[in-house]
């Protein structure tokens, strides 16, 4: 499994936020230090599907979150719906 626990935002000429990397690790116990772009990550995930997930720390433990799932083989998203943006949940920056 790999886990997603934090992103990093750009803005796009219009003020617009968007993924632009992330941090993951294949643990769910420990803080991600491996980073990617989000083009990358989609490709990851479009080649291996149902394997990635957020997770939270939240109270001193980790909590493993929602799946991530591509839309439109440009947007990361952790909830059921099809909107074309990211979408990963409340995780921190970096």
């Amino acid at each position: 499994m790999v886990y997603i626990d934090s992103v990093h935002y750009e803005s796009d000429r219009y003020g617009n936020r968007y993924i632009q990397k992330v941090k993951w690790t294949n643990s769910l116990n420990q803080w991600a230090t491996d980073i990617c772009t989000k083009q990358a990550m989609i490709d990851f995930i479009n080649k291996h599907p149902n394997c990635t997930k957020t997770k939270y720390y939240r109270y001193g433990t980790w909590h493993e979150g929602e799946d991530v799932r591509v839309v439109d083989n440009s947007y990361l998203r952790s909830d059921a719906n099809k909107i074309t943006s990211d979408n990963l949940g409340e995780l921190p920056e970096f």
